[in-house]
């Protein structure tokens, strides 16, 4: 039987692109290759907000070289240390404060589809249901409606420690709807964030669409010592 044993942060920010993110891209690589992980996934923030402070007006394709600095940082140095990055998105839109995690895209995606942080989370799904990988980050940390109906999985464990996750919350939404994808995530941000969470595969995947496929196929561990009960009531575990 093949080991689950290359780990992945899902959930991580750049200091370069997040405005909340108080650690460089390359630092960040060079943490988690010394915590033993596989590959990180970069998912800085992207909504109205973060593009209106960017000052690059309507001009996507420029706020969109501006924001994918980190990440590109990030890849760089994953090359010279040997770990994976790949490219997420941290989603909101402008309706509440609920945030979304999308896979199953690379830079081209990001720039052919323009403005997506300006829809809300129905239009997002409906449009992009069959081609992304839509997980609620978080999902009870700012909001108590989850729109569950317009993803394809959540966050039962997110580990940042400054936040109010209401992590049971989350795991009895789980539980209610079996039909959802289970993940967990660091959502890392500051020193000390890195390294608390991760998802554990099979295999090595080396980008955002081999990492949706190995998730959406079930094909996967979590690993989250902080909550660990959760994880191991979630049949996840490692």
């Amino acid at each position: 039987m093949t080991e689950y044993k290359y780990k992945y942060e899902p959930h991580l920010h750049t200091m370069e692109t997040s405005r909340c993110g108080h650690v460089r891209a390359a630092d960040q690589v060079r943490k988690y290759k010394d915590l033993g992980y596989t590959g990180i996934c970069v998912t800085d923030h992207l909504h109205p907000l973060y593009i209106s402070l960017m000052d690059c007006h309507d001009d996507w394709k420029a706020c969109m070289d501006r924001y994918l600095y980190g990440s590109r940082l990030a890849k760089e140095e994953g090359k010279k240390v040997g770990l994976e990055v790949i490219q997420g998105i941290e989603l909101r839109f402008p309706e509440n404060d609920s945030d979304y995690l999308i896979y199953g895209i690379d830079e081209e995606w990001i720039y052919r589809n323009p403005f997506i942080c300006d829809l809300g989370h129905q239009a997002f799904f409906d449009r992009y249901k069959d081609d992304v990988l839509i997980l609620h980050a978080h999902p009870y940390r700012y909001c108590d409606e989850v729109f569950y109906d317009c993803v394809h999985g959540i966050e039962i464990a997110n580990c940042n420690p400054r936040h109010p996750n209401r992590n049971e919350l989350a795991w009895k939404l789980a539980q209610e709807k079996p039909d959802l994808i289970r993940v967990c995530g660091s959502d890392a941000h500051r020193p000390g964030d890195e390294g608390r969470a991760a998802v554990v595969l099979k295999e090595r995947v080396t980008d955002s669409y081999a990492y949706k496929k190995a998730i959406e196929a079930g094909d996967y561990r979590l690993w989250c010592p902080e909550y660990d009960e959760i994880i191991k009531e979630s049949g996840k575990h490692v």
